[in-house]
């Protein structure tokens, strides 16, 4: 699943189904279409919708008339477990409005009524970056009711759009490394092809993927820097060229690449705190060093004060002025160890 790191300020798209409810009679057919609705630009989307295997089966699934023209992997059903899969990019990004994702062909099998909905879905901004804009995943409400006796009038037959051409794997791999530009982590790459579009796909340990787009210079090399917005851990990285969005490599090498440490996943606000704690333990360090010392001061103070008023007295008085030195300077320490 295509996911991002760090969102922007606010979130900007979201991923709907249309229709959003409905009727239906045993044996009907249900086009739905996922669509995606953003106020950005946007260039890579992917998603699991669930449906209700107790009164659907899905027929059929299709990416033709989709946004996406570049696949990372095909859309795909699940008839046993009600899932439908998909995942793929907009190459050169999707501007922003309304457009649809896939379509997906239903047929009602049983009475009941159930829902369709997102288990997860992503929407990821066109800002090199693969920011997670995503903002809100739909659903919708269906029922199906036994065929009425009445027999309805033949509806002509669905026509067919005809499908996107499947992406050939007829070019050369690319070869990629790790490096830097300007101070920080970069893929580099080398290919046989200039000006042409390469796709990068970062897979993190627990598999969630991150696809980000670039386009090689005029001798088929390319430099990208590695998102600042991905979390800290390791990373899986290769890269693909693709032309014409139909043509396209095997993925090149795979190569490791860790990101941040223990502070980076620390955000500003934290910092602040930290700082502040830090601030408020030297004050209070300081403060108690003063107060020491100058506890110190007044100790030997009273010290020297008593010797000489006891150099001036005898006998009982003598004594008197002992137990009140001693209970001042008993004070005086109790201060020191505030």
């Amino acid at each position: 699943m295509l996911l991002s790191l760090a969102p922007l300020s606010a979130k900007a798209a979201a991923l709907s189904l249309s229709p959003t409810s409905g009727a239906f009679e045993i044996g009907d057919k249900i086009t739905v279409k996922i669509i995606v609705s953003s106020s950005v630009s946007i260039n890579a989307i992917s998603g699991t919708v669930s449906f209700p295997t107790s009164i659907f089966t899905i027929e059929s699934v299709s990416k033709s008339g989709s946004i996406l023209n570049f696949w990372v992997s095909e859309p795909n059903f699940s008839q046993g477990a009600g899932t439908l899969q998909f995942e793929g990019v907009a190459l050169g990004g999707f501007q922003g409005g309304t457009g649809a994702v896939i379509t997906a062909v239903l047929r009602a099998t049983k009475v009941g009524s159930g829902t369709i909905s997102f288990k997860s879905g992503q929407v990821l901004a066109n800002d090199g970056q693969g920011t997670d804009v995503t903002s809100d995943l739909g659903e919708a409400t269906f029922s199906v009711e036994a065929k009425k006796e009445t027999s309805k009038l033949p509806m002509p037959e669905e026509i067919k759009k005809p499908e996107m051409p499947e992406q050939q794997l007829t070019l050369l791999s690319p070869e990629i490394s790790l490096t830097k530009k300007f101070g920080e982590q970069a893929i580099a790459g080398i290919s046989s092809y200039p000006q042409t579009q390469v796709l990068l796909t970062f897979i993190s340990e627990n598999g969630i993927k991150i696809v980000i787009t670039g386009i090689t210079d005029n001798n088929g090399e390319f430099v990208l820097l590695v998102p600042q917005t991905l979390k800290r851990g390791s990373y899986k990285v290769s890269a693909i060229i693709t032309q014409d969005n139909i043509a396209r490599s095997y993925a090149s090498n795979e190569i490791t690449v860790k990101i941040g440490n223990i502070f980076s996943d620390i955000s500003w606000w934290m910092w602040l705190i930290i700082i502040l704690l830090i601030a408020a333990l030297i004050y209070l360090i300081i403060r108690r060093f003063f107060v020491r010392r100058e506890a110190k001061e007044a100790e030997n103070a009273v010290h020297q004060s008593f010797k000489l008023l006891r150099e001036e007295t005898d006998g009982e008085i003598k004594k008197d002025m002992k137990e009140a030195e001693d209970l001042i300077a008993k004070e005086i320490k109790d201060i020191e160890e505030i």
